[in-house]
């Protein structure tokens, strides 16, 4: 009894996000997702890249606009690496009920769609002097986060976004759109 009231009371709260997310851009060619969308759904994809693994980390996650949550889990070896034997890797996966909330949670948040007011350019503030890049830190994780719905995509990518938030101060780096990011990054 308690499995099924958990499930009704998701399918409910899925019915009742079924919202436009307002994307901004076209959706990119390269996208090779693992499952079709239909009008109204939303697809997420969290991309975990860089440090010294020979893969990124890749989760998708797909809510239908009839309530039913899908996850994939993907392994890619990164681009450069011309290793014949690495292999891309796809599997869905189960999510256990937890999960599923705190993905519905993410989509109805008030951090997700103060993030889906900007672009990736966003992330940077433009200056009028010719100063050196920002801070330097190598073999932590990047992350890429896309939000999909109905042939319309946002898409933000940074390296380090904690490191950089908290410890660079360069004046090139837009910490208040840095800090939704990582707002967002907090809620998976």
């Amino acid at each position: 009894m308690k499995k099924i009231l958990s499930f009704l009371v998701l399918n409910f709260c899925v019915f009742a996000f079924c919202q436009n997310l307002n994307l901004k851009n076209p959706i990119s060619k390269d996208f090779e997702l693992p499952q079709k969308m239909k009008t109204n759904d939303i697809a997420i994809i969290y991309e975990t890249n860089g440090g010294w693994s020979a893969y990124d980390y890749v989760n998708y996650y797909f809510i239908s606009s009839n309530g039913i949550l899908d996850s994939y889990s993907e392994e890619k070896p990164k681009a450069y690496l011309k290793n014949e034997k690495l292999k891309r890797t796809v599997k869905k996966i189960k999510l256990t009920q937890d999960r599923k909330e705190k993905i519905i949670q993410l989509i109805k948040s008030k951090q997700l769609s103060d993030l889906l007011k900007y672009n990736q350019e966003d992330f940077k503030i433009k200056v009028n002097e010719n100063i050196p890049p920002p801070c330097y830190i190598s073999d932590v994780n990047g992350y890429k986060l896309t939000f999909i719905q109905n042939n319309k995509q946002n898409t933000y990518d940074y390296y380090a976004p904690k490191y950089m938030y908290e410890k660079c101060p360069h004046k090139t780096i837009n910490k208040a759109v840095l800090k939704k990011f990582i707002d967002v990054l907090d809620l998976f």
